[in-house]
């Protein structure tokens, strides 16, 4: 897991240089790429056919197009905004898929738990800091991206045990390409990139596969409830990065508030497991 989220910290801070190098649609659709290759190969050998019918499964078409908007907003989060300010805000998933699990799959939780997605909720307002001005267009598509990682893990909870897990890796991949083209006359300009910007987006298809197959590899072999709190590292990892790469400080709001999330996504959690061994959940 920590692995994993060492590969998103690197995906994120190459996906910030290469926006500077080409526009985001171009980075949608030249990230992917790699990406849809590498996921359908290991699909290949592991089996799971990447040109089922499964495709067409309703609940596969909504997670698909919850995932091209997310690349969308994380993207262009990404090149608006502060890396470690856009990372602080996607410490809050855990939180989002609490609520959804509550509100549209009907989950109970109880009164300790909504007091602690309060809590982060607050944690979150503190690193959006609306003012008389409002809230800086890149961090409130943080805030969308954060939203749409969240409803892409609630799908994924209800996603058809017959769709293996490197289908929808091979799938959800390849909707950011039409994405990509979807966003070209939005976007601009479009030159030819350089060479350094190709190695660039390269490096960020290559990473985030790494990422994406150590945490597959971690839900499988760890316990759930025991490597999921390590998912907090990339917050770890993004300040790092962000310290030396970018020369980003993160002010104390920031921080505040990603400790606030933090803390209140460890306690669902520590709560979740505590009721799940009780026999209460």
């Amino acid at each position: 897991m920590v692995l994993a989220m060492a590969g998103f910290a690197l995906g994120d801070a190459f996906v910030k240089l290469s926006a500077g190098a080409m526009s985001i649609a171009q980075v949608l659709i030249f990230m992917s790429v790699p990406g849809v290759i590498i996921f359908a190969i290991l699909a290949k050998r592991s089996g799971q056919d990447v040109f089922s019918r499964q495709f067409f499964d309703k609940t596969v078409l909504m997670r698909n197009s919850v995932e091209a908007f997310t690349a969308i907003c994380m993207v262009s989060a990404l090149s608006l905004a502060p890396l470690s300010l856009v990372i602080s805000i996607i410490q809050a998933v855990p939180l989002f898929v609490t609520l959804g699990a509550a509100l549209i799959l009907k989950e109970k939780v109880g009164p300790r738990r909504w007091i602690a997605l309060i809590a982060g909720f607050f944690g979150v307002m503190l690193m959006l800091r609306p003012d008389a001005s409002g809230i800086s267009f890149g961090a409130l598509l943080a805030l969308f991206a954060a939203v749409g990682l969240s409803t892409r893990d609630l799908l994924t909870r209800v996603m058809p045990a017959r769709i293996g897990t490197l289908q929808m890796a091979t799938w959800g991949t390849a909707a950011l390409i039409p994405a990509g083209f979807l966003m070209l006359p939005f976007t601009g300009p479009h030159g030819m990139p350089s060479l350094s910007a190709w190695g660039i987006v390269l490096c960020a298809s290559l990473v985030n596969a790494v990422g994406y197959y150590s945490i597959t590899a971690a839900m499988r072999l760890g316990e759930v409830s025991f490597v999921t709190p390590f998912r907090y590292t990339r917050l770890v990892f993004a300040l790092i990065i962000a310290a030396l790469f970018f020369a980003e400080q993160a002010d104390s709001l920031t921080l505040l508030g990603a400790f606030i999330v933090i803390g209140s996504g460890l306690f669902v959690m520590w709560r979740e497991r505590k009721l799940s061994v009780s026999g209460n959940n």
